[in-house]
């Protein structure tokens, strides 16, 4: 009903009420639509906080309590309504692993049974979904060392807010489904021994390798650069094509300004969860905060959830929305460029 003709209408059953009839009408305005689903601030803190608590025990991959890191991730796709792989039901990609320490190589070798959690939001377009964009971050941490009153390694910032990033984008995409290309959301163990999960996952994919056009990781998405400055770095903008991309595709009034690693940060493209993916052939770039290669909290028992900035990572991760729709929608395909190996 037109809002003029529902005011005369309002004016009219309200004259007729004060004679004496008894008739009841809503003359209140029109609840609006609902709003377009968004990245809420409110989610984010939410994801973060629990991972990031004290109950996960610092997530060491090795540990019982990463299990239920995991749990909760799966929960939340489940949630979500993501697709799983029929390879990894629960969205679980379970695999065993015969770990034995780097800094003890005489030492026996002990057999761990680890997961990934993986699932996916399938494209719209008949022949674009048979295409892949994979969003990951590693969901573990360093776990309880010492003896020190604060001995649990929490890692918020390393690396519960990128897992916190996957989570919240596979929100988004399921729920929007907006996504011509098929997107893969994956959080990986062991990282923090040495990319066990991400390598496990690289080499046994659940698609075919020239399916996946590319990889974009998370890690340490929770502060903004150390002046302050809501800026955001991309790593490895000599080995791909990806950079130019998502500088073509940022929203100009955003918040958040893309930046390249500086010269001591260009060697962190091979640091994280990518260089597993990079190392199978995969264009891949890894995102995080400038401050997170010089943080003082770095795999420190401090990594609190308390020195975060929520509202800057939530931001953070509405702008990998922009910058990635290009991908997202199959209008931009990147390229290898040959880089990435130093």
């Amino acid at each position: 009903m037109p809002a003029r003709t529902r005011s005369l209408q309002c004016l009219l059953l309200s004259g007729i009420a004060a004679i004496g009839l008894a008739i009841t009408v809503s003359c209140s305005a029109p609840e609006p639509a609902s709003p377009p689903t968004q990245i809420h601030t409110e989610a984010v803190d939410t994801h973060i906080r629990y991972l990031s608590s004290d109950d996960l025990k610092g997530r060491d991959a090795f540990s019982e309590e990463i299990a239920l890191a995991e749990d909760y991730i799966a929960e939340r796709f489940r949630e979500a309504g993501l697709s799983e792989f029929p390879e990894f039901p629960g969205f679980k990609n379970r695999f065993s692993f015969e770990y034995r320490p780097r800094r003890n190589p005489d030492a026996a070798p002990v057999t761990y049974e680890l997961q990934n959690i993986v699932g996916f939001v399938e494209g719209t377009d008949p022949d674009l979904k048979e295409e892949y964009i994979l969003f990951g971050a590693h969901h573990d941490h360093l776990g309880v060392r010492g003896e020190a009153p604060d001995n649990i390694y929490n890692g918020a910032d390393d690396n519960a807010a990128g897992t916190t990033a996957v989570i919240a984008l596979a929100e988004y995409f399921a729920r929007t489904h907006t996504n011509k290309r098929s997107l893969i959301f994956a959080t990986f163990t062991a990282e923090e021994k040495g990319l066990i999960g991400a390598r496990h996952l690289a080499a046994n994919l659940p698609i075919q390798p020239d399916q996946l056009v590319c990889m974009v990781n998370f890690e340490m998405i929770g502060k903004p650069a150390a002046d302050g400055s809501w800026n955001l770095m991309y790593l490895g903008p000599e080995a791909s094509t990806l950079d130019e991309i998502f500088l073509e595709a940022v929203d100009q009034d955003s918040e958040i300004t893309l930046v390249g690693p500086e010269e001591h940060q260009i060697r962190y493209f091979r640091a994280s969860d990518n260089a597993a993916f990079h190392a199978e052939g995969f264009i891949t770039t890894t995102l995080a905060s400038p401050q997170s290669t010089d943080d003082p909290y770095y795999h420190r028992p401090n990594d609190h959830y308390e020195f975060l900035n929520i509202d800057y990572m939530t931001e953070v991760i509405r702008t990998v929305v922009d910058i990635t729709e290009p991908l997202v929608s199959g209008e931009a395909t990147p390229v290898r460029t040959g880089g990435g190996d130093r």
